[in-house]
């Protein structure tokens, strides 16, 4: 009974793609961890970040799992080689890895879900934010999708030797989506971006040789730099060449009936 309320026991999982906390609960509910990344990131965006602030807690309080088990000597049946495949260690001949067939196509299931889940879950958010912002349309909010699939790109691992890469994306991607937000919705000038690469383009080149050359030559610190410099760019263009768009004033309709109204003042 000792041993399985310690196997029961929630904490940090090891295989984490953040802080092991979703891995962990997956762990100690009998689930599969990319169920409860996507729950955490569905909570997330649902409660406007305050799922992300009980992530941050849950990191803090909750033990990181020990190591069981002792090194062994084990003689495996078969290899893993990038050049030949799946190799027999009796035999020194290629085979087919029927395990590996089987997780790859659970993994594009899941992916598959995730899909479908972000589109249901953009065209909620979408069709219920219009409402209370008079004078948009629902179309508006299509950087809001991009967000989304950034976040998952950050928080979902995918099992290639170029995960980092994946995440990086994820960053350029999130950076990405929440700069093209308010040049959709009107707020700021779609000639921000041509005027942010004036002024910036040493970043946006930096960029791509950073994580074009980190992916090629398997270097993850180059290919999180140049995720970063994105940000830096995005950065660049919401403060030092945010352009004012056609929407001087954005009003909010309060589910209480009340209305918050953000005026903006062309220079």
């Amino acid at each position: 009974m000792t041993t399985q309320a310690v196997e029961k026991r929630a904490c940090r999982s090891h295989d984490a793609c953040v802080g092991g906390v979703c891995a962990g609960l997956a762990k100690r509910f009998d689930l599969d961890p990319i169920v409860t990344r996507i729950l955490a990131i569905l909570i997330t965006v649902m409660t406007f970040g305050l799922g992300g602030i009980v992530y941050l807690i849950l990191w803090a309080r909750l033990p990181r799992e020990a190591n069981q088990g002792m090194p062994f000597e084990i003689t495996p049946e078969s290899a893993e080689s990038s050049a030949l495949g799946c190799i027999d260690c009796a035999t020194g001949r290629a085979v087919k890895d029927v395990r590996k067939t089987n997780v790859d196509g659970a993994s594009m299931l899941a992916r598959l879900a995730v899909a479908v889940a972000l589109l249901l879950l953009f065209l909620l958010i979408a069709t219920n934010l219009s409402p209370f912002m008079p004078g948009t349309e629902w179309w508006q909010f299509w950087p809001v999708g991009l967000l989304m699939l950034g976040l998952c790109l950050i928080i979902i691992p995918i099992p290639t030797h170029l995960e980092m890469a994946w995440h990086s994306l994820g960053i350029v991607v999130t950076s990405l989506a929440a700069t093209l937000l308010p040049m959709s919705l009107g707020v700021m000038s779609w000639h921000t971006i041509p005027c942010a690469f004036e002024m910036a383009w040493p970043l946006v080149v930096g960029a791509v040789i950073a994580v074009g050359f980190g992916a090629y030559r398997g270097i993850n610190a180059l290919m999180v730099v140049g995720a970063f410099l994105i940000v830096a760019f995005c950065v660049i263009a919401l403060t030092a060449c945010a352009l004012p768009g056609e929407m001087e004033t954005l009003l909010f309709n309060m589910p209480d009936g009340r209305s918050l109204q953000i005026s903006f003042v062309n220079s």
